[in-house]
């Protein structure tokens, strides 16, 4: 890693975020979508919805409906320290 570009995560376990929840209304096939903030940077990237997110292909219900995201720390942090994913973390401008 290059001295003078430190992550934004941390190479501890603890430290590192895996995943969040949101209320958003996404449907079958949204899974690797990009989730983003307010300020349009990259936080994570949807993975799955609670089972009551089913029913929002018809109805969303935005009291329990629910979506699953993978933290983008998290995915960063394991490309580096689990996959070795060294040449893609560069290739992103991450490494």
């Amino acid at each position: 890693m290059n001295a003078h570009h430190q992550p934004f995560y941390s190479d501890q376990v603890g430290d590192v975020p895996v995943n969040f929840l949101s209320d958003v209304d996404t449907t079958g096939g949204n899974s690797g979508s990009a989730t983003l903030n307010r300020k349009g940077e990259l936080v994570g990237l949807l993975f799955d919805g609670n089972s009551e997110s089913l029913a929002s292909d018809m109805i969303f219900m935005p009291k329990i409906t629910r979506s699953i995201h993978a933290d983008i720390r998290y995915i960063l942090w394991f490309m580096k320290n689990v996959d070795h994913a060294e040449n893609l973390l560069k290739e992103m401008n991450v490494n």
